[in-house]
């Protein structure tokens, strides 16, 4: 019995320690020891977030840096401009302007002389002046030079011959173009009432005794076109023609005998609008040959300088012609037209007179040309 009782008291006690080793055994084995990384990761976190700022701040600075860049290309496309402008500034005379034309007026009648001002041309170039047609051909073309301050004066004598209708003047000097619209209407005018859609005008200014006159225009469809026609000493001629349908009108004066020498006046009226032509007739005249006109032989003078008038008219008549200055000054001058239908005047120009402007108004038979100079 006690020898069973020890052994069982050794099994149990064998128990007890199996068990107890076999806890600590499983204890042990099941034990995992795992390190303390909170410092590291919370190290690495701080180091993300750093990172994030430091990614924030480069797609910051990457933007201004587009922006920057954005700015620098629109500053250098100004920079070119202001350059190129600098560069076309160096090119163009300082305190210089824009061309400028000025006509005396807007309707002129074949024989006429358009009185051309021009401010803003290059100084003492070359400068062409130009008549075109309605659909632009070239139906005159004069040379002339502007002055030293780039100013222009220049009297451009209109053809007898030149038909009714709508007319450019323009100037051409270096790259400058101008123009300005003008209307040619009949042989002279008077008195013009209503619309300017009525013209008239001659066929020439001078007619030999015998001739036909005829007198065309435009006006209204279907309407009555009157001419009356007034010799020298009051004899009347008469005649009453209608519109076409394309808008022109003509009508034929036959004189009578004896013939009348002298200037010829006819009334030509439509719609109450009345036009005053102005004709001249006289035994052997050939055809335009005493056709009035007045030029200078130059724009622009130097104070002290002798400035030549001449033209055509005529032969017998007279011409007479002043000179006008801005103050008002005046000087006088007449001549006799020579046997060749030329004529030649001039004036003699002093040292104090004025700077400026002037203006030459030269008369013959009733016509008036008015000639514009520079005088320096």
């Amino acid at each position: 019995m006690v020898t069973i009782g020890i052994l069982s008291l050794l099994i149990a006690v064998a128990a007890v320690y199996g068990i107890s080793n076999f806890s600590q055994t499983q204890a042990k084995s099941g034990q995992v020891t795992v390190p303390d990384y909170s410092a590291q990761l919370d190290s690495l976190k701080s180091q993300v977030v750093s990172m994030n700022s430091k990614i924030d701040s480069i797609s910051n600075k990457l933007a201004v840096l587009d922006a920057l860049k954005s700015n620098v290309s629109d500053i250098q496309g100004k920079l070119s401009d202001i350059e190129n402008k600098g560069i076309q500034a160096s090119q163009t005379p300082s305190g210089s302007v824009s061309l400028a034309l000025v006509l005396d007026k807007s309707t002129y009648v074949p024989g006429d002389t358009v009185r051309i001002t021009a401010i803003g041309v290059n100084p003492l170039k070359t400068v062409q002046v130009q008549l075109l047609d309605n659909g632009g051909f070239v139906i005159i073309h004069k040379d002339t030079w502007s002055d030293s301050t780039g100013k222009l004066s220049y009297d451009l004598q209109l053809s007898n011959s030149l038909l009714a209708g709508n007319y450019k003047v323009q100037l051409m000097s270096d790259q400058q173009t101008q123009s300005q619209p003008i209307t040619i209407g009949g042989s002279s005018t008077g008195q013009t009432t209503g619309s300017s859609s009525f013209t008239a005008q001659t066929d020439k200014s001078v007619y030999p005794t015998g001739s036909f006159i005829q007198v065309t225009g435009i006006g209204p469809v279907g309407s009555s076109v009157t001419g009356i026609m007034t010799s020298p000493s009051g004899k009347t001629y008469s005649t009453v023609v209608t519109v076409q349908s394309d808008g022109s009108y003509l009508m034929i004066f036959s004189t009578s005998q004896p013939y009348e020498i002298g200037q010829w006046n006819i009334a030509v009226t439509n719609l109450g609008q009345t036009k005053t032509l102005y004709i001249n007739i006289g035994s052997g005249n050939s055809a335009g040959s005493s056709t009035f006109t007045a030029q200078t032989d130059k724009p622009v003078y130097n104070k002290g300088d002798l400035i030549q008038v001449t033209g055509t008219g005529t032969t017998g008549s007279s011409v007479t012609a002043s000179m006008a200055g801005p103050s008002s000054k005046t000087y006088g001058s007449n001549t006799t037209i020579r046997a060749d239908g030329t004529y030649f005047m001039s004036f003699s120009t002093i040292l104090s007179d004025q700077t400026g402007q002037w203006n030459i108004t030269v008369t013959n038979l009733g016509q008036t040309k008015v000639l514009s100079i520079y005088l320096q």
